[in-house]
């Protein structure tokens, strides 16, 4: 069901420079659609061919396998941001972006590790989103959210969000396969522990993982891009997560039916 668009959203529609799009932003002023399916919830509800700047890839995770390195790192430790010249992501805009080349729509995907939902939406439709970016049908956007670290006095959704990125830096090709890994190392309950920052750095070592990226994880270098950027934009559209916008349409349906978001995407 459509709802007016707020005039905090119609000024994040006029904002068309920090989504840099062949074709839309993510919203258009015409309307927003409600996401009313179960997920966690928005500051007001309780409710491979991506490109990284810098360095290139450096074999990914065939490099790697195997490999780790001791670390001590320490889950709210000062970030570090890379510095000019250093392996990098485009932290002018709130996402992680595959298939970049593709004609296909452009579906954006807004997560947190810790949320729940999310976990259970990865794992439903793992095939079917690797089989979107495998095939370059779709470009896919990963909006790695640390919405949930604030209500929970945590830092472990910008830490999984951070380390995504810096294994986007070192290779897009790498991202899914982490985004798999995270989700399947999630907390069974509320009550458990969060992997900790040490234990993130193994889950993406194990993805391929190298020395440069994992500095950057234990530097916390993408955790000010997670909190400035990508939680600003997120929050300004009154959703929570998951949520699926397709070509700059909130998507209102049930990820949680068979071959619903399939027809949604239309591919």
């Amino acid at each position: 069901m459509d709802r007016a668009v707020p005039a905090l959203i119609r000024e994040h529609t006029r904002m068309t420079t920090l989504w840099p799009s062949r074709r839309s932003v993510l919203l258009t002023t015409s309307g927003v659609l409600a996401f009313a399916l179960a997920g966690c919830g928005s500051d007001v509800s309780d409710g491979s061919g991506g490109t990284a700047k810098g360095e290139g890839s450096d074999g990914g995770a065939s490099d790697n396998a195997g490999a780790r390195t001791p670390v001590d790192a320490v889950d709210d430790a000062t970030p570090t941001p890379p510095a000019d010249g250093d392996r990098d992501i485009d932290r002018s805009v709130p996402y992680l972006e595959l298939s970049a080349d593709s004609s296909g729509p452009v579906v954006d995907l807004l997560l947190d590790f810790r949320c729940p939902p999310c976990k259970g939406f990865m794992e439903m439709h793992r095939e079917y989103i690797d089989g979107l970016v495998k095939d370059e049908s779709v470009v896919l956007r990963i909006h790695p959210r640390p919405m949930l670290d604030a209500r929970r006095e945590s830092t472990f959704s910008q830490n999984a969000a951070c380390a995504a990125a810096a294994i986007y830096a070192q290779d897009p090709a790498l991202l899914m396969e982490f985004e798999h890994a995270m989700y399947a190392q999630q907390a069974p309950t509320g009550e458990d522990p969060d992997p900790t920052l040490s234990e993130i750095i193994a889950i993406a070592q194990d993805c391929g993982a190298d020395e440069t990226c994992v500095q950057q994880i234990v530097q916390r270098a993408y955790v000010p891009w997670t909190l400035e950027v990508v939680e600003p934009e997120a929050a300004a559209l009154e959703v929570g997560t998951p949520t699926v916008i397709i070509d700059g349409t909130i998507w209102d349906g049930d990820w949680t039916q068979p071959g619903a978001l399939e027809k949604a995407v239309g591919v």
